[in-house]
């Protein structure tokens, strides 16, 4: 699929952008049932969570230029080291002002690494393959992220020292980074027969799908990791069962991941997108009655996972296959841009929804994001299909 000189990086940074997952996984929902076991409600933890994408605007906002100035790999390595500084201190404070302040911090040094990974990543392939290639990446990352909730549980017999591993599990990122290659500035340069200097501007406007669909998978994401394991408390599952349902969502995500990118490299990226789009919208309104059927619950999760999993993954191939260079990374940008500012609203408004009208309103909050993203589909400025 890739060039035999691209495997090393594209190794490298799957690695260690992975691994990130298994942090990312564990400390948003240890932070829940943390919060929720001293008596704080879901408000509280959406405000945290929302903090950590306040963080990440500011990061985001910061990627491109730190990128400019000290190199892809260098800004990395810095953010792996600042996003395990910033949990591990959670241990040992009290004070929901300072939870709030460390976990902006947190924001802001995961979000460039996922800035430039997705940049470096969708940079390596041909379109014809594009799909494939962005799939195994997020699908490894996804993968680590499913460990994450596995992590939760065995720290949570641990609770002195949750934190602490959680914070400590960043660094293993760190030996992936320092083995990439970091080669020429990702903004010189366009292929032929993409925009390389399009704007903010001109990239939402010729391609909505991208900013619609990783609103939608990011507020999915978030307030899955953060309230759905309270939303399976709340129906009778045991604690194990309730961080289960966070794995197999992921499991789904990770699993069907590679099928979604050869489908699109088959079919066009755009049509199979909308598809994803229809498909959450049909599988979210079951998720009240899902859960009281053994089994078949388990199925629709990982089902959920996976379709939910393939908008942000065809968001990634759409910007790769429009543009390049420059573009490219304000693409990337863009998306993590979305990705905090969706992870800032998402889950304060879902815990203020779920405040009011019980934990059941979560649901709403995610399908009434993913008709918008299906509508958006609609109206992209479509390019030739990827044969």
């Amino acid at each position: 699929m890739l060039e035999r000189h691209h495997w090393r990086d594209f190794v490298a940074v799957t690695a260690s952008v992975a691994v990130l997952g298994v942090g990312v996984g564990s400390t948003l929902p240890l932070t829940a049932l943390v919060l929720t076991a001293r008596g704080l409600g879901p408000e509280v933890v959406g405000w945290m969570t929302a903090a950590v994408a306040a963080g990440g605007i500011a990061g985001t906002l910061a990627a491109p230029a730190a990128t400019l100035r000290y190199g892809r790999r260098l800004v990395m390595l810095a953010g792996v080291v600042l996003a395990a500084a910033s949990v591990i201190p959670l241990q040992y404070v009290d004070s929901l002002w300072a939870w709030a302040a460390l976990r902006a911090v947190f924001g802001a040094s995961v979000a460039p690494l996922f800035v430039i990974g997705d940049a470096w990543i969708n940079s390596l392939p041909q379109d014809a393959v594009r799909g494939r290639v962005v799939a195994l990446y997020t699908a490894s990352f996804t993968l680590c992220q499913v460990a994450g909730p596995l992590l939760t549980g065995a720290l949570a017999s641990i609770p002195q020292h949750a934190f602490s591993i959680g914070g400590a599990a960043f660094l293993l990122g760190l030996p992936g980074i320092a083995l990439a290659r970091d080669g020429a500035a990702p903004e010189r340069g366009a292929d032929v027969g993409k925009d390389g200097a399009a704007s903010w501007r001109a990239i939402v406007r010729s391609a909505p799908s991208i900013v619609a669909g990783a609103a939608l998978f990011a507020a999915f994401d978030n307030i899955v990791l953060s309230f759905l394991p309270v939303f399976a408390l709340d129906r009778g599952l045991g604690r194990n069962r309730a961080l289960a349902a966070v794995m197999l969502v992921f499991i789904g995500d990770a699993a069907l991941q590679l099928g979604v990118g050869w489908l699109s490299d088959r079919l066009g990226h755009a049509r199979v997108h909308r598809l994803a789009g229809l498909g959450m919208c049909g599988l979210l309104p079951l998720l009240p009655w899902m859960v009281s059927i053994p089994g078949l619950w388990e199925i629709y999760l990982v089902v959920l996972g996976g379709v939910a999993g393939s908008v942000y993954t065809l968001s990634l191939v759409s910007s790769g296959e429009r543009f390049s260079g420059a573009a490219l990374l304000r693409a990337s940008s863009l998306i993590a841009l979305t990705w905090s500012l969706s992870s800032l609203v998402g889950p304060a408004a879902t815990g203020i929804v779920m405040q009011r009208f019980g934990s059941g309103a979560m649901t709403a909050v995610v399908f009434g994001m993913s008709v918008i993203f299906t509508a958006a589909t609609r109206f992209e400025r479509h390019s030739a299909p990827v044969r």
